[in-house]
């Protein structure tokens, strides 16, 4: 009996598992009035696990149908290629477009070429059109002034440069209001998911970025793209205020170091690389703060995220550090910096002798009296 309990659940998963698929079903259906028949169209998309998978299809007389499952809406492309008569080797350069692909009819309708098409028939398509709808045109903007200040560094015009400053900034501004309004206006939209991913978890603060996590809907966060979201904010929360964390990296003669090893004191530690001019520029603030207040308790540890040991030990003998030096030489896949969603430096966390998080990211001139002002 049991047996046969089993082996119905069973039927029925299959069944139940079935129909999910076939809810994910796609199908695209395309136009190109003008494009012949010696072309062939690809695919590349994400399929209903989650890996990234490709598909393509004759052209025939500008017509063209892919169909296959999916899950969810993901970022996707279309590539339309010329093709040899009796040889499908691909020629030429590929005419490429991005659009968003989830279950349903996706429609393609253009003339010659793929890029200049208009890709439509499902929500999350229309949500990445209307987004762009907005955010196009302030692009430009940005665009131009980037123009402005390349010519303008050139000659060496102080005036035209200061403009540019202002310009430049009402049009960032402009930039993150599209781009927030349109998160707060589609907190389900899988494309949502993305614009989140991508641009508000580059440098992800725990206490801010709470809110926006909040406000996503549950289908969003179900989605392949809403689970890295979950997981890199669970992995950033991990180096909030009143965290405490440790690590084991070699330093520059290969000897393991490890952090709680400086379990007592304060420390500083500072996330950088050699290439990274940003966190060059903080050096001198640190060597400062650590001539100041080595004698009071307080350490340097540097986190280097190089790939390359000569860049790394050139850069620490070139800048004068004095502090310990540490790395593996993998980059941003360095355990440390994978363990706490780091993408983005310089970040720092200053920790005090429990080894306890009590600040993050302090920076600049005044960086010695910011420190001290955490020494008891």
């Amino acid at each position: 009996m049991k047996l046969q309990i089993k082996t119905t659940l069973s039927i029925l998963f299959s069944l139940l598992t079935a129909i999910g698929m076939a809810q994910d079903k796609f199908t695209i259906t395309g136009n190109l009035s003008q494009a012949g028949s010696n072309k062939m169209v690809f695919l590349s998309y994400v399929n209903s696990e989650g890996k990234a998978a490709k598909d393509s299809t004759l052209v025939t007389n500008g017509k063209f149908k892919i169909i296959g499952t999916t899950a969810f809406g993901n970022r996707s492309y279309l590539e339309l290629i010329p093709v040899p008569k009796n040889d499908f080797k691909t020629s030429g350069i590929a005419d490429r477009k991005e659009f968003y692909l989830e279950k349903g009819n996706t429609i393609v309708v253009g003339k010659n070429r793929i890029s200049t098409a208009v890709i439509s028939g499902t929500k999350v398509q229309k949500e990445y059109i209307d987004y762009h709808a907005q955010m196009d045109p302030v692009e430009k903007k940005y665009e131009q002034i980037a123009a402005r200040y390349e010519k303008a560094s050139s000659e060496k015009d102080s005036l035209e440069l200061k403009e540019i400053a202002l310009d430049g900034g009402a049009v960032v501004s402009k930039m993150k209001l599209v781009l927030d309004n349109f998160i707060a206006r589609h907190p389900d939209s899988y494309f949502t998911a993305d614009l989140v991913l991508l641009n508000k978890m580059i440098f992800v603060k725990g206490p801010e970025f709470e809110s926006i996590y909040k406000a996503l809907g549950p289908r969003l966060l179900n989605s392949f793209t809403g689970k890295k979201i979950t997981d890199q904010f669970n992995k950033a929360k991990l180096s909030d205020i009143g965290k405490t964390i440790d690590f084991s990296l070699p330093d520059k003669e290969g000897n393991e170091f490890k952090l709680s090893s400086l379990k007592g004191k304060y420390v500083l530690v500072d996330i950088w690389a050699s290439w990274c001019v940003p966190c060059r520029a903080e050096n001198p603030f640190m060597l400062k703060a650590y001539k100041e207040l080595k004698n009071k308790n307080f350490e340097i540890v540097g986190v280097s995220l190089d790939d390359k040991r000569v860049a790394w030990v050139d850069a620490v003998e070139q800048d004068k550090l004095p502090w310990t030096q540490v790395s593996d030489l993998k980059g941003f896949k360095t355990e440390i910096a994978v363990r706490l969603a780091i993408h983005l430096i310089p970040q720092n966390v200053l920790i005090d002798p429990e080894g306890k998080i009590i600040a993050k990211d302090l920076r600049g001139a005044n960086l010695n009296k910011m420190i001290a002002s955490y020494i008891k």
